[in-house]
């Protein structure tokens, strides 16, 4: 069994949503100028790099990510892998023709190659989860959704007036969770993996950053 990272790390001006704030840090006091311990401060959107969304980003109301157990951030997954171009739909069949499709109760990985792209303009210009798709995890049982793309809905430039996030409003609304921004997926696509993707379990949050990593070799 080995372990493999599949989340990015998080530095000040990293790639994120144009509407979210400048990822900061800051030295608190250094032990080179005199203070006895090295101490920074991070500021940071929840939604910046690899998170894991909880059911309250999308439902008013909903639970908050320190309010979900912490055995919702584990468990089995399936790695699906996905071609689609910018703006193009991942389908049930791109994910069914992709890897094992994923049982009663497993996770679902998106593996697009788009982390590839992180650092590039190009990551914001991404192919979708069709709204079909969403609804389909939420019927086949599948309670937690991850993509290595800044979000499973549409890229921000390609929604149209009234966009809903109707993919973010499928899952999220049926308690399915959502991890954005993975990377490394292509290592394990086609795979049974088993996931560890625990977040920060900030108070009220609605959502939380998190340190992701998958299990090679046998699932659990």
């Amino acid at each position: 069994m080995a372990l493999l990272d599949i989340s990015h790390q998080l530095w000040p001006g990293m790639p994120k949503i144009p509407i979210l704030p400048e990822v900061e840090r800051h030295q608190v006091a250094s032990i080179a100028d005199g203070a006895p311990l090295n101490i920074s401060a991070i500021t940071l959107a929840l939604h910046v790099g690899t998170h894991i969304d909880a059911p309250a980003h999308a439902v008013d109301g909903a639970k908050t990510i320190d309010e979900l157990p912490i055995e919702r951030f584990a468990g089995s997954a399936v790695v699906a892998k996905v071609d689609r171009k910018p703006g193009e739909e991942i389908t049930v069949d791109d994910v069914l023709a992709g890897g094992p499709a994923p049982g009663r109760g497993e996770f679902l990985l998106v593996a697009t190659g788009w982390s590839e792209k992180f650092r590039s303009a190009d990551y914001a210009d991404h192919p979708s989860l069709s709204p079909e798709l969403a609804t389909w995890c939420v019927e086949q049982g599948v309670p937690f959704v991850g993509v290595d793309m800044i979000t499973p809905d549409l890229p921000v430039h390609r929604r149209g007036a009234g966009f809903d996030f109707p993919v973010h409003r499928t899952l999220l609304g049926a308690e399915v969770l959502i991890a954005e921004n993975l990377t490394n997926l292509d290592a394990v696509a086609g795979q049974r993996v088993h996931v560890h993707a625990y977040p920060l379990a900030i108070r009220g949050g609605d959502a939380g950053p998190a340190r992701v990593v998958v299990e090679t070799g046998a699932a659990r």
